[in-house]
């Protein structure tokens, strides 16, 4: 069993928002992402991983390229496995993130794929 600590993790930049692991096993990875009012994700897309995220505080704007929605303190969003997505900060915000799936790197793209 383990545990982590997300308080003593937060940290935030006024450059870009900051994500730290916590934890990862050859299958998921826990991490916590600090966010300045403002700041915006690169529009991507993570292959071979689940993307999910629990807002511990503050607001964003979570957007997989149809349907963009606000999220609040208590809120979970969940990306499938290739879904494009992007995050964008309303308030300070911290997000509690899990990345489920072997291969979690990220796939920037350019601009939102065509409608589907």
């Amino acid at each position: 069993m383990e545990f982590v600590d997300l308080k003593s993790a937060e940290e935030f930049s006024s450059q870009h928002h900051v994500h730290k692991s916590l934890t990862a096993t050859t299958h998921s990875d826990i991490s916590i992402a600090c966010w300045e009012p403002g700041q915006i994700s690169p529009i991507h897309r993570h292959p071979g991983a689940d993307e999910i995220y629990h807002v511990i505080t503050g607001s964003g704007l979570f957007n997989d390229g149809r349907t963009e929605r606000r999220l609040v303190a208590g809120d979970t969003v969940i990306f499938p496995a290739g879904e494009v997505h992007q995050v964008t900060a309303l308030t300070r915000m911290v997000l509690y993130r899990v990345q489920a799936g072997a291969d979690r790197h990220p796939e920037s793209l350019e601009s939102w794929p065509a409608k589907r």
